[in-house]
């Protein structure tokens, strides 16, 4: 049988309690979709990102009164698995999404059965706003009257350091699983199990737990501590289980991506089911691919997920049960009266420090991941503007954007010291250290300059895993960087504090102990031995970022053409023509490359100080575009020296020129990334064109005037070679005539 043929119905909703009292597992099926986007607080926009997920809500909304109940089962050889929080250590707010409202719905899920079970995949102990305080002791607290079976661990369960996590393990009531974490002796993680067999029915259940590759460069996890493949461990774990655990069935919590789980499914013989994720994925229905079940419910207290199994490990049913309606708002679904008391005074030995507000912002500030993961951020310049501050020998500031959480928007308008924290919610410390211009070129994605193992680059591009698309994954301040995420990761023209960056100078840089020494992408700083280190400041990022808002009072940061993307260098523009009060520049067009030329991403001309100036037309023919800007607005901008002027504008892909592909192998649809709507080229000018925006003076009355139109006859004729261009060109100017000379020189020379 294929894997198509596998694939479960969409089960109807059914809002039946029958079957409650006698403890039978869940028969119910998942409600429809409306396509809804929720948040997750990781900050990553998570719609679209491939054909067969959803990040979607009820349509039709579960009262408090049913909860969509486990109804009575046909046979008794089933059991349920109830999935999974995946919170980060929040645990909402009175009247939204929270561990009160989700508890609720767990216990009816349980009642008193025996063959219901409610695990976990991980990320339970970090990166919320009361987690800053208490390092993820007050979830435990919340989840040892959970009546869970297990929890695997996730990278967000190390956010305070190894030692925080392993006393948090001790103090749960329930099992940790760890399956691919070792000490630095081999042996099991301290606190943890590594596998955890549960009975029902006559049915031995085996669960395991491995976490995402890169473990040390996304979280807190000590260098010399292991971290073993989990595809490999995967095969390992399921035949152990199955050969030495005598288990008719083995189940996978996973903290691994989303498109790993297709890879470990296909790779790994006898594994039954895969729930939790790294990604906060949701489904619409359960998946099957290569008879492995695969079930992904996103971000806590939006869904419950509940998968019944057979003793042979086969999917007899599958729900998604959701706690928010079609616009993200919760359902009417009554709290847990106990957890809800307990939730309020959770939040109410925090408010009273944290709800004062630190100033205010004059310009919208985003956390929303879809921005600061592709493009410059209001809230990325902010955060970055502040390490600046914080060491005013800094030249550059970088920020990962996985650092910026909440995926909400602030202002204009008043920033508390909550709103602060919960955005820069991690313990990492400002510090301040030199690094090279190649270093800071790596640190921006480049790949290859340096040999360093399981080099990572901070630019996702489209030829590899990109399941948001080209993304560049950092903010900066001090830079002027272009990047492109095609082929490979492809860092071009970069300035720092608007002069072009020197490979072999030094530059002092700002950042968190988090970039310097663990995130991914990084490695040519991790390199930089601790006696380099200039300052280590013992301040966190967020409370650092708080005290340059209140030390102004009002901040404004603007959008400076930091983080440039480009998706076609298109080459030179081939012409500035100046007509009274327009300025006309010709650049090449992209071809075959773009369907459309679109203003969706607008047309601009860009120094290398960050000033720009927009486009007043775009007007594109088969071969060129003419760009129109206000001729005395673009005379100011190239006023300095050296200007480094470039043009950018959007054009709409042709996605079979480009013919990238989703892991199932169909052509994707570009951009692809969330926060963009076309593709984006770039057309360096170079200087000599620029002539032609000098203004002209007054003729001397002695001068001969058959001079000048001796000039104008030579200009025409060298303008001549160059496509696209005829006697219009004259009136570009000597500087003008000149490049586009060498210009047709340089063809006869290539021809």
């Amino acid at each position: 049988m294929s894997s198509d043929e596998k694939r479960p119905a969409t089960f109807n909703q059914s809002t039946s309690a029958s079957g409650a009292e006698d403890g039978a597992p869940g028969h119910t099926g998942t409600p429809s979709t409306t396509g809804v986007t929720t948040a997750c607080g990781c900050g990553r926009d998570h719609a679209n990102v491939t054909r067969r997920t959803v990040l979607g809500t009820a349509a039709a909304a579960v009262t408090a009164s049913a909860f969509s109940l486990p109804a009575a089962a046909d046979e008794e050889d089933t059991f349920t698995i109830v999935h999974d929080m995946h919170s980060h250590s929040d645990i909402g707010e009175p009247g939204e999404p929270n561990i009160a409202r989700y508890q609720a719905v767990i216990q009816e899920q349980l009642g008193d059965c025996d063959d219901v079970f409610f695990m976990g995949s991980g990320d339970e102990l970090g990166s919320s706003l009361v987690s800053f305080f208490t390092e993820g002791e007050h979830k435990v607290d919340f989840m040892n009257d959970m009546d869970l079976s297990l929890v695997g661990v996730g990278n967000h369960d190390f956010d305070y350091g190894i030692e925080s996590a392993l006393d948090k393990f001790e103090r749960s009531e329930f099992p940790w699983v760890a399956s691919n974490l070792k000490t630095p002796e081999g042996d099991q993680l301290p606190n943890t199990e590594e596998y955890v067999i549960r009975e029902v029915n006559g049915i031995r259940i085996g669960v395991f737990n491995v976490v995402l590759d890169g473990f040390h460069e996304i979280t807190d996890y000590p260098d010399d501590w292991i971290q073993e493949d989990p595809v490999v461990r995967s095969e390992e774990m399921t035949e152990l289980l199955r050969e030495d655990g005598n288990c008719d069935v083995v189940v996978l919590a996973s903290h691994v991506p989303h498109e790993r789980h297709f890879e470990i499914a296909e790779t790994v013989d006898g594994l039954d089911a895969i729930f939790g994720s790294h990604s906060h994925m949701t489904f619409d229905d359960a998946e099957v691919h290569e008879g492995t079940v695969i079930s992904e419910t996103g971000y806590a207290y939006f869904h419950v997920g509940v998968m019944t199994l057979d003793a042979s490990g086969d999917l007899v049913d599958w729900q998604r049960i959701d706690l928010i309606d079609d616009e993200g708002e919760p359902i009417d679904i009554e709290p847990d009266p106990e957890f809800l008391e307990r939730l309020e005074a959770q939040l109410a030995e925090v408010d009273e420090e944290v709800s004062q507000p630190v100033g205010e912002t004059t310009l919208e500030l985003s956390a929303s991941g879809a921005v600061n993961y592709a493009r410059e951020s209001t809230m990325g310049n902010l955060i970055t503007n502040a390490m600046l501050d914080f060491y005013e020998e800094a030249d550059v500031a970088f920020q990962n954007a996985g650092g910026i959480r909440t995926n909400d928007t602030y202002g204009p308008g008043e920033l508390t010291l909550q709103d602060i924290l919960e955005i820069n919610p991690f313990d990492n410390e400002i510090l301040l250290f030199e690094a090279t211009g190649e270093q800071i070129r790596s640190a921006l994605g480049e790949i290859g300059l340096f040999d360093v193992e399981d080099e990572g680059s901070r630019i996702d591009h489209l030829a590899g895993e990109a399941p948001f698309g080209a993304q560049q994954g950092q903010q900066v301040a001090g830079i002027q960087y272009e990047w492109r995420g095609h082929e490979q990761p492809e860092v071009l023209q970069v300035f720092v504090n608007g002069e072009p960056l020197e490979d072999d100078e030094t530059y002092t840089v700002a950042t968190t102990d988090f970039i310097k020494d663990i995130a991914s992408g990084y490695e040519a700083f991790h390199q930089i031995p601790d006696e380099d280190i200039i300052a280590e400041s013992g301040t966190q990022y967020g409370p650092a970022v708080a005290e340059y808002i209140s030390d102004r009072g009002e901040v404004t940061p603007a959008l400076e053409n930091r983080i440039l993307r480009v998706d076609e260098p298109v080459g030179e523009a081939l012409n500035i023509d100046v007509d009274g009060e327009t300025a006309t520049v010709q650049i090449p067009h992209p071809g075959d490359a773009a369907e459309a030329i679109t203003q969706e991403e607008p047309y601009q001309a860009v120094t290398r100080t960050g000033d720009e100036i927009q486009a007043t037309s775009v007007d594109a023919s088969d071969d060129t575009i003419a760009v129109q800007f206000d001729a005395a607005e673009l005379r100011e901008l190239v006023s300095i020296d050296e200007p480094h002027l470039r043009v950018f504008g959007g054009f709409d892909p042709n996605d079979d020129f480009y013919g990238y592909e989703d892991e199932e192998g169909e052509q994707r649809e570009l951009p692809a990334a969330a926060a963009y709507e076309a593709f984006k080229l770039r057309s360096a000018v170079p200087e000599p064109l620029l002539a032609a925006l000098e203004e002209d003076e007054e003729p001397e009355d002695d001068e001969p005037e058959d001079d000048e139109s001796e000039d104008d006859g030579s200009e025409a004729t060298e303008a001549d070679p160059v496509p696209g261009f005829g006697v219009a060109t004259a009136a570009a100017g000597a500087g003008t005539a000149a490049y586009l000379a060498a210009k047709a020189d340089d063809s006869e020379d290539e021809a």
